[in-house]
């Protein structure tokens, strides 16, 4: 599989962590299993999250609300696509993007994800079958969740995203398409991190990750045992491979991006996946283990995105003002601070001008090229950063 990877696009240099940072290391230890018990039950409660039945879209729905109550996060968009695999409808749920602006490197992105949609063949009706996923994929969702609930509340150099991807179980559509979308506009991606079931112990066993990467990344996974050695060092980690089937990392890895993918285990997976039985107490048998998987999420993000020491809170706002908003042909952009840098995102957090500027109290924008629609203009001022959307008609 290796030889069918892109280059990589962009290349980083990725953090060297010596010890433990204490406020990141407060973050982990504030990772809750009871909320990712109450995520993984209330997933678990819709009928089934199949991607051509009709329930989809109640769990879209939710998974966005959820994302737009959290304050520290900047824009939440449904990104739509279509499947075009015979035997299914072309429309489906969207992916749920939530971004999280970066303070002083924007266009630079980590992002993590996890798969909403569930899987059960056991019928020809997608809307009659029960099909709960638990494991296959409520916990991953449930993990990239706990990130997004903690790290939210600071601010990063990088800019987050947090996604949830459909049509995963088909053949990684919804993923795959967003990464390449994300290709062709040169979006600078510095590592994928993927969670897809993360709840399954075997009995007698220790908690323990199979780290799933092509070795083209080992610099991505090196980075990412460093983690673990430092934050949990007595935690067996080595490199695995799935023996058939895939995860939505791979959807990243072939547009050349460097992603990882961290697994319960290769060969001891649970095996009520894609059944009935993919519930809570049965194929998710280890919160703990879930817990785990989420806080080193959560780590490996703020490590890679750059903790700056502001939370939302003491964070003040400065004033930038754009005008005409909605625009047409251009937009002058003014802060009494300066402006020092300057860039224009669509709502996929993919890059449409990238602007260095020398601190001049006013920039005009010419919108007359951009497609009609709603943008995220990311202005740094001389001692700040605000993030504000614009409409082109």
């Amino acid at each position: 599989m290796a030889s069918a990877q892109a280059q990589h696009l962009f290349e980083h240099d990725y953090p060297v962590i010596n010890e433990e940072n204490p406020q990141i290391r407060a973050m982990m230890d504030s990772v809750s299993v009871d909320s990712i018990e109450a995520t993984i039950a209330h997933l678990c409660s819709f009928y089934n999250r199949r991607c051509d039945s009709r329930h989809i879209y109640e769990v879209q729905d939710w998974l966005a609300a959820r994302y737009n109550s959290l304050e520290g996060i900047d824009t939440v968009v449904l990104h739509d696509f279509k499947i075009n695999k015979p035997g299914y409808p072309e429309e489906t749920g969207d992916n749920i993007i939530a971004i999280q602006w970066g303070l002083t490197k924007p266009e630079e992105f980590v992002v993590c994800g996890a798969h909403y949609d569930s899987w059960n063949s056991d019928t020809t009706d997608p809307d009659t079958v029960r099909a709960p996923g638990a494991d296959d994929n409520a916990t991953g969702v449930a993990g990239i969740w706990e990130t997004a609930r903690l790290l939210s509340q600071h601010k990063f150099d990088r800019s987050i995203i947090y996604a949830h991807w459909c049509a995963e179980e088909i053949g990684l559509i919804g993923s795959e398409a967003y990464a390449k979308e994300c290709a062709e506009k040169q979006m600078d991606i510095v590592g994928y991190l993927n969670l897809d079931m993360t709840g399954y112990l075997e009995e007698g066993t220790d908690i323990h990750i199979h780290l799933i990467y092509v070795n083209r990344d080992s610099l991505l996974a090196n980075f990412y045992y460093n983690l673990c050695d430092i934050y949990y060092p007595e935690m067996p980690i080595r490199q695995n491979w799935l023996a058939s089937g895939d995860s939505d990392f791979s959807s990243f890895n072939r547009s050349g991006y460097a992603a990882l993918h961290p697994f319960e285990d290769v060969h001891s997976y649970s095996p009520y996946i894609h059944t009935r039985q993919d519930v809570l107490g049965v194929s998710v048998n280890n919160l703990e283990q879930c817990k785990r998987f989420a806080e080193l999420n959560l780590g490996a993000v703020a490590h890679l995105a750059g903790l700056n020491n502001t939370s939302v809170e003491e964070h003040e706002t400065p004033v930038v003002a754009l005008f005409p908003n909605p625009a047409k042909d251009a937009v002058q952009i003014s802060a009494e601070e300066g402006l020092h840098h300057i860039a224009v995102y669509n709502f996929l957090g993919q890059p449409i001008i990238i602007q260095d500027l020398d601190g001049q109290s006013q920039y005009k924008l010419n919108t007359s090229g951009f497609a009609p629609g709603i943008y995220v203009v990311s202005v740094t001022t001389k001692h700040d950063f605000v993030t504000l959307r614009l409409v082109v008609r």
